[in-house]
């Protein structure tokens, strides 16, 4: 079950990075505009929400959130280099970390609505083999693709 799950995840990787990728500039802008706004309502939930304790180790989450985004951001920046401005790059970026957190979040949701609960006898839960499989598969399969796809990015450009 745990096979299904890193499949899945890798199916998500490649869905979310894709499409991210391949959108046309027109709503690339709307989408990061998006992006950053949300990630102002993340920065005020961080600030205004919680203690200490939560406000530092939030800090840290938003930053680890903004370095990924910046990666993921990389494909798109080789390719429309020079033809759309980097602030909508980077903005993709940050909505391709935050549309895997959903899409995880989402995926694994319908997964728990589907199968069945865990066996009262043995503890053995179908749903909790397939959702660690899930994440992992998200975490394993988006550096892949990211590779691919600034690869292919950088290509294009040079050819």
């Amino acid at each position: 079950m745990g096979i299904l799950g890193l499949l899945l995840g890798a199916g998500v990787s490649v869905a979310v990075l894709l499409m991210v990728t391949a959108l046309p500039l027109t709503l690339a802008r709307g989408v990061a505009v998006l992006a950053f706004v949300a990630l102002l309502v993340v920065l005020g939930s961080i600030l205004f929400t919680g203690g200490s304790l939560e406000r530092s180790f939030g800090a840290v989450y938003l930053v680890m959130g903004l370095l990924a985004g910046a990666v993921l951001a990389l494909p798109r920046l080789l390719r429309y280099a020079g033809l759309e401005p980097v602030w909508v790059s980077l903005g993709l970026g940050v909505a391709a970390v935050l549309l895997l957190i959903a899409v995880g979040i989402g995926v694994d949701a319908l997964l728990g609505m589907m199968l069945p609960p865990p066996d009262p006898q043995t503890g053995i839960s179908v749903k909790a083999q397939i959702s660690q499989g899930l994440s992992n598969g998200i975490l394993i399969a988006a550096p892949v693709v990211l590779v691919v796809l600034s690869w292919l990015a950088w290509r294009q450009r040079v050819t």
